[in-house]
């Protein structure tokens, strides 16, 4: 039987760096399939996807996977943690995936596991470093780096402190902890380091790719860093104005700020009384999100955070969201020449696997409720492009891709 290899992704958009990675995970696992568990319209930065789900499965089948599924809202806009267990628990799900491989600044595997058994298992001491640490004002990664320093090594703390490494620790910790049956892999990461803003020969971060078109800069400048197929379907989303952006979303965002009560909105943002306090202020002297997030910004939150707690305002997804079970698979898309590794999907998933939203009707409810929240978010998206002229369109009018 096929070996397949999972892989965690946004494809925000896809680049050269993303297809590097598929080809590395394909000859270092041996696998002969490719399942991608993919964020949809909103990702875990805490703001909207540059282009639609549906357009970044084009971009991911014609890159080389084989079957793109999609991480329902609630994990795709979570912590780095509650992400990156959703992921990992829906590929186990399926039943047929062997191993994942993610990139990472390391390269290694054997520290990566080291820092995830040991942040599995905290220590008092650790504990103890932790809480003094952020209680001293530090943001989260920033006092978990101090606390891993003080209890396993500096050489560990310095692993953390990059973006690709920590996700990789996050995968890890959710194989261990879930005891999910993958082995885990790990390639070095390609290019640009994660957070640059520059551009390298054919290599640059989905980051800079995106400020760059965020920006109204050529697009032209962007053909060397992206296979052509997802240079050619980003250009069509380009020219159809259909590039969306966090700061679409401000009227949705003060709405939802005046009508809910004050318990509901620490439960959808998850932020402690004095933040929520701070992102309250900052909205009544801003109208665009990013300003708000600006002014709002603390030493104990990182601004992704706090992006993530505005996201789930507008969304009205609660922060504790994703310590739910996964309870479907989605499948946004698939190569026709893997047609029996979808079959073989249908016939050993855990879950219930969806291919076509009008046959969920007769699914459970909690099941059509969890659809339900990616179907509002899908539509929220669309709202965001509203006033550039693109068109709603229901989920349930837009099929899979297939190629």
């Amino acid at each position: 039987m096929d070996k397949v290899c999972g892989i965690i992704t946004e494809y925000n958009p896809f680049h050269n760096g993303h297809a590097h990675h598929l080809a590395a995970s394909r000859r270092e696992t041996g696998a002969d399939g490719i399942v991608a568990v993919m964020s949809g319209n909103f990702v875990q930065r805490g703001e909207p996807a540059i282009i639609d789900k549906h357009s970044r499965a084009q971009m991911a089948l014609r890159g080389g996977v084989d079957i793109v599924l999609e991480l329902p809202v609630p994990w795709a806009t979570a912590s780095a943690e509650g992400f990156a267990s959703g992921a990992c628990r829906l590929l186990a799900a399926t039943n047929i995936v062997d191993c994942i491989c993610f990139g990472s600044e390391m390269g290694e595997i054997a520290p990566l596991l080291d820092i995830a058994h040991h942040l599995c298992n905290e220590s008092n001491d650790f504990k103890a470093i932790l809480k003094k640490q952020l209680a001293a004002g530090m943001s989260f990664p920033a006092a978990r780096a101090v606390a891993v320093a003080s209890t396993l090594n500096d050489n560990a703390a310095e692993i953390i402190t990059h973006p690709n490494n920590i996700l990789g620790i996050e995968y890890l910790k959710a194989i261990i902890r879930h005891g999910l049956p993958m082995t885990p892999h790990t390639t070095e990461r390609y290019g640009t380091p994660h957070n640059s803003d520059f551009f390298d020969g054919d290599s640059a971060s989905a980051g800079a790719i995106r400020k760059h078109i965020r920006h109204g800069k050529e697009l032209l400048h962007l053909a060397p860093l992206m296979p052509r197929d997802s240079f050619e379907i980003l250009t069509d989303e380009y020219q159809k104005s259909a590039i969306n952006a966090l700061d679409n979303f401000s009227p949705h965002f003060h709405y939802a700020l005046h009508i809910t009560p004050s318990r509901r909105l620490a439960e959808l943002s998850g932020l402690a009384v004095a933040a929520q306090n701070r992102l309250m202020a900052a909205a009544r002297r801003h109208y665009l999100i990013s300003d708000v997030l600006k002014d709002a910004k603390s030493k104990n939150y990182t601004h992704t955070a706090l992006q993530r707690a505005a996201l789930r305002i507008v969304l009205g997804i609660s922060a504790d969201a994703p310590l739910q079970d996964i309870p479907y698979i989605r499948v946004l898309g698939f190569r026709r020449k893997k047609e029996a590794l979808l079959r073989r999907l249908h016939g050993s998933a855990a879950v219930p696997v969806i291919t076509n939203l009008k046959h969920a009707k007769s699914l459970p409810k909690h099941i059509r409720d969890m659809l339900g929240s990616d179907m509002a978010a899908a539509r929220m998206y669309l709202l965001g492009l509203k006033p550039y002229g693109i068109p709603e369109k229901s989920e349930l009018e837009t099929p899979m891709v297939i190629i």
